[in-house]
């Protein structure tokens, strides 16, 4: 396996279940540096972007946030969203401390004691 997404259903077909960004860092470490993780579940600002970093994507996806500016103005709607959330994401950064993404890591953000450290 060259990579994995990690996403959910949005919690419209099985509720009381862990969200995706729970399962995020157990699924970065237990795939190391073999495989690549991804994240698309609730990206919508870029604060949101920097934690699925900090917990191990190697990347994000950004569906809804995407149509809804698409919805708002075509084409210039979806650049000012991507504008805006870089804006937050750089934002975000600046306030760690960092000045590039490569400084994330996994103690860049607290982690709930309450989400799992392993996968069952």
């Amino acid at each position: 396996m060259d990579g994995i997404t990690v996403s959910n259903h949005g919690g419209r077909q099985i509720d009381r279940t862990l969200s995706s960004i729970e399962t995020l860092q157990p699924i970065a470490q237990a795939g190391g540096d073999n495989i690549e993780v991804y994240f698309d579940s609730g990206i919508r600002r870029g604060s949101d972007a920097f934690m699925a970093l900090a917990l191990g994507a190697r990347a994000v996806f950004v569906g809804r946030p995407t149509f809804w500016a698409m919805a708002y103005d075509g084409h210039n709607g979806v650049n000012l969203m991507l504008n805006i959330l870089k804006a937050e994401f750089d934002r975000c950064l600046a306030y760690c401390g960092y000045r590039s993404i490569s400084e994330i890591s996994n103690s860049s953000v607290n982690v709930p004691s309450h989400w799992p450290s392993e996968i069952p």
